[in-house]
């Protein structure tokens, strides 16, 4: 039985006023989520994951510009006519965000055991020596030793995966329906990498959420998400179910990111990169913005841009891959 759909987003576009001009960061984006789905949004640093995100929470700075015609909606209510105080009940109830660097998104002058009680007694009215034993669950339930002693510690003294630990329940403290993962394992040991996105997994399946899963890593999407949706220059270029993602590529972009994940057979010092800059997104060429980039770009790429076609696996691409040319 398919699952309902909790958050939808359609046609969404952000961009921001430079002095140079309107640098078009996500460019019309639509797709949807549903309950207990894991969505990853895939791109090199710059393809505009990150600022969907926040677009999607209102976390946008004043000189950020969104089109009028975007929609986005959490569990069937419109979120782009409410006021900041609206959507303050919505962050942390309905959507969460789990940021990249714990360090920078945790209070350095309270005890993570204040910040997690928090959003327990904001969101859900909890009296205060409630929220602490429930805060103390929380840590508990995310993996974190001896978590009665640490409710009184300060971020600065925990681990670098300790302090992801208290962000992540800190975001699941009032048990949202969506949670937003915006590369949570990029400032952590690659030890600690794994832990962080088994207990995310982990947590989605228990509690019955979504989540979005924000990565440059492919290899970490293999795994870990139930579709993929891979972002190039703020536009999709290519969106699928993970597996015929990976076995029937087509955008030759997403080929080339996953010939960047380093290989064990591969031999030694030698590391896969994609050639080329991303273009400017101020000033965008008049195709395909792989194109510069792309060997399989032809008169057609460079002069008029691909928009996404296809039904269950999309893509923008002229000159679409075959599996012998992924191979």
């Amino acid at each position: 039985m398919m699952q309902e759909i909790v958050l939808d987003v359609r046609n969404l576009s952000t961009g921001f006023v430079t002095a140079r001009g309107l640098l078009q960061a996500v460019d019309d984006v639509s797709f949807t989520l549903r309950r207990g789905q894991t969505l990853a949004i895939v791109g090199e640093s710059g393809s505009g994951k990150s600022v969907l995100s926040r677009t999607i929470l209102g976390l946008l700075p004043a000189h950020a510009q969104t089109a009028p015609q975007a929609w986005v909606a959490l569990n069937g209510r419109l979120l782009g006519g409410l006021s900041e105080r609206g959507l303050r009940g919505i962050r942390g109830r309905e959507i969460a965000i789990v940021f990249q660097d714990p360090m920078t998104s945790l209070n350095p002058t309270l005890t993570i055991g204040k910040q997690i009680c928090e959003v327990l007694r904001i969101h859900l009215g909890m009296s205060r020596a409630r929220a602490r034993s429930r805060a103390i669950e929380l840590l508990a339930s995310v993996g974190m030793p001896q978590p009665d002693a640490r409710i009184g510690q300060y971020p600065h003294q925990l681990s670098g995966g300790m302090r992801q630990r208290v962000a992540i329940a800190i975001a699941l403290a009032a048990e949202p329906d969506v949670l937003i993962a915006d590369e949570p394992t990029t400032a952590l040991d690659v030890t600690v990498q794994a832990d962080i996105l088994d207990l995310l997994q982990r947590q989605v399946r228990e509690r019955n959420m979504a989540m979005i899963l924000i990565t440059h890593d492919m290899g970490v999407v293999a795994s870990r998400a139930d579709d993929v949706m891979v972002m190039y220059a703020g536009r999709v270029v290519e969106q699928a179910p993970v597996r015929s993602l990976f076995h029937d590529t087509r955008m030759p972009y997403t080929a080339a990111l996953m010939a960047s994940i380093p290989r064990l057979s591969a031999p030694v010092g030698t590391l896969e990169t994609i050639g080329g800059r991303p273009p400017d997104l101020i000033d965008p060429p008049p195709g395909c913005a792989f194109a510069p980039r792309c060997r399989f770009a032809d008169t057609r790429c460079h002069a008029q841009r691909p928009d996404l076609s296809g039904d269950s696996h999309r893509f923008a691409c002229w000159n679409p891959l075959t599996r012998k040319e992924v191979a």
